[in-house]
């Protein structure tokens, strides 16, 4: 089976196998002048979760995977190598970032140069089957509607098309909403994610599919590492739906009983936001409390980063399950989170999370107080998320290779009219 994955992953081994053109100064120049986030401009690890699925088509004889990505600086247009069986092809987009500031999503489309690119690359591979990992970029998802001779899947990491998302990018939303318009195969990992999409769109074929996990079946290790933070809030970009502000303001609670406590604020942040936060902080008083941590280039080093603080404080109000709620317990951080339909299955068998309602910054506040003063009950929490991250490492394994059977039937389907069995689609009653 040949397949195209159309994405957003980069990271360090990917750059190591590219060639970039110098730094340009006019590049840089614009990204000032349109107030655009610094990170535009910068590389950075994209997409971590795409590199588990990479990783498993690495081992199987039975795919031939073809990755294309965009990438900022490179030296010529469409930039080409394999690595351990896998195929990359990668093509010049410096500017699309400055296109995203045209309102109208019509004259945006037309002006992308990367759906030519990418038909060129996918018409000369001829894939069985084209993945697109998210939506949610426009930058790259739009191409995928430049090869419309191909069975095409989406596999949904959100749904920016959602009530709750009330500031979301029009661009995104158009982009998004012509995307799931289109195309007739979608994968969805959560219950949430496939009532929007049926609430919005009639006559999809909707899977379930997770990305599989990097060392299926393997045991946690932890490293030991010294702890410089009670707390760590991290992100690839901060915002009011990572609930950012919400726990700095329970910081503020927890304050009034644990004087010296701290919050490390990692990851990216826009100087809009950022400028919030600080006014927000100085209001509070916290300004000795809260530590702000740029945004990591490498996706590893931010990961043994967190693991300097003792315990995560993720209140995510959007995604069913955030990643970073994954990664923190992964490695061994107890983790206090707002309840959504996800988060509700950590504690389903026993407690490997502490959750609070919805918005409630005093249920933060006294789970975050718990953390700092029952040890006991810390490793419990520890060893249950731990334990709880193994068990879906092995679910994982198995819906992913559910899923690569799924393909097969796509293109069955696609070509041939095959019926799509019922119990290879997303099941409401049982999936989650």
């Amino acid at each position: 089976m040949k397949i195209v994955l159309i994405t957003g992953f980069t990271d360090e081994e990917v750059r190591r196998n590219l060639s970039f053109a110098n730094n340009s100064r006019l590049f840089h120049g614009l990204i000032k002048l349109f107030r655009l986030p610094t990170r535009v401009g910068e590389f950075l690890d994209c997409a971590p979760w795409v590199k588990s699925m990479i990783l498993y088509f690495e081992k199987s004889e039975d795919v031939e995977l073809h990755v294309i990505g965009s990438h900022i600086r490179l030296k010529h247009a469409i930039e080409e190598f394999q690595m351990r069986g896998v195929y990359y092809h990668y093509y010049r987009q410096d500017f699309s970032s400055f296109l995203r500031l045209i309102g109208n999503y019509k004259i945006w489309k037309r002006l992308q140069l990367g759906g030519r690119r990418v038909k060129k690359i996918v018409n000369t591979i001829n894939p069985d089957i084209v993945l697109l990992s998210g939506s949610e970029n426009p930058a790259y998802s739009v191409t995928v509607l430049s090869v419309p001779n191909y069975p095409r899947l989406c596999l949904c990491q959100t749904v920016y098309n959602d009530p709750e998302r009330k500031k979301t990018n029009k661009l995104i939303k158009e982009c998004e909403s012509d995307v799931f318009s289109t195309l007739v195969y979608l994968g969805v990992y959560c219950k949430k994610h496939y009532d929007l999409l049926e609430q919005q769109y009639q006559g999809k074929k909707i899977f379930k599919y997770n990305y599989p996990p990097r060392n299926v079946g393997s045991k946690i290790v932890l490293a030991s590492i010294e702890k410089e933070y009670d707390f760590v809030n991290f992100a690839f970009n901060h915002s009011s739906a990572k609930g950012t502000q919400d726990s700095i303001k329970a910081l503020a609670i927890v304050r009034q009983s644990h004087p010296n406590v701290t919050l490390n604020i990692a990851g990216g942040c826009s100087a809009s936001l950022r400028k919030e936060l600080d006014e927000l902080i100085e209001e509070l008083n916290l300004q000795h409390n809260v530590v702000f941590t740029p945004f990591f280039e490498n996706r590893a080093d931010m990961l043994t980063h967190i693991k300097k603080s003792r315990f995560a404080v993720l209140p995510c109000k959007l995604d069913n399950v955030s990643g970073t709620m994954l990664q923190a317990m992964t490695r061994g951080l107890p983790v206090v989170v707002y309840e959504t339909p996800g988060t509700n299955n950590f504690n389903k068998k026993e407690t490997c999370a502490l959750i609070a309602k919805m918005n409630d910054v005093d249920g933060l506040a006294k789970h975050m107080k718990t953390l700092l003063e029952d040890r006991e009950l810390v490793e419990v929490i520890k060893a249950n998320g731990i334990k709880h991250r193994e068990q879906e490492r092995l679910d994982d394994q198995k819906n992913w290779e559910k899923m690569v059977k799924n393909f097969q039937t796509i293109i069955d389907n696609y070509h041939n009219g095959t019926l799509i069995p019922e119990d290879q689609l997303f099941d409401p009653q049982k999936d989650n």
